[in-house]
């Protein structure tokens, strides 16, 4: 009862999720980078880890267990790791961060680049103007009366 209380709260605030998929792309950062941690670094991870959800860390840790990388950024209206078009409705309930969405091919979760996010506000179409009426056609002549030669 309580994990599901947490996640009506996690829901309601679109702040928190979406500083949950900044932290999950941290980590990931971190998790695949090929310089080995330093301390500080080990320091950061658990510092992010402890600061999503258990059943969050655990989908992202079994991707990474897979090689795969956990978080994937939407490229277009594509997943960007599988490269598969991702369904409307999720493209456009992104950029609300109300939920954590899940690719439904490759299950990595989506995070729109902020620039995305900017962009699309900026691409609303703005309300259509009303179109000028249309004119009325010129009556056509009477028969047109042969030309008279001289």
């Amino acid at each position: 009862m309580e994990e599901r209380a947490s996640a009506v709260l996690l829901s309601d605030c679109p702040e928190i999720m979406k500083e949950l998929i900044q932290n999950l792309l941290a980590l990931q950062t971190l998790e695949l980078s090929a310089e080995p941690l330093a301390l500080q670094d080990e320091e950061k991870m658990s510092g992010l880890r402890s600061k999503l959800p258990k059943p969050i860390l655990d989908h992202f840790d079994r991707l990474i267990a897979r090689g795969k990388k956990g978080v994937a950024m939407v490229r277009g209206t594509s997943c960007g790791e599988c490269h598969l078009q991702i369904p409307t409705g999720t493209l456009h309930a992104l950029p609300h961060h109300n939920d954590i969405h899940i690719c439904d091919n490759c299950g990595r979760y989506l995070c729109l680049p902020e620039a995305a996010v900017e962009v699309e506000k900026e691409m609303a179409p703005p309300p259509a103007p009303a179109k000028p009426a249309r004119r009325k056609r010129a009556p056509k002549a009477a028969a047109a009366a042969p030309a008279v030669a001289a």
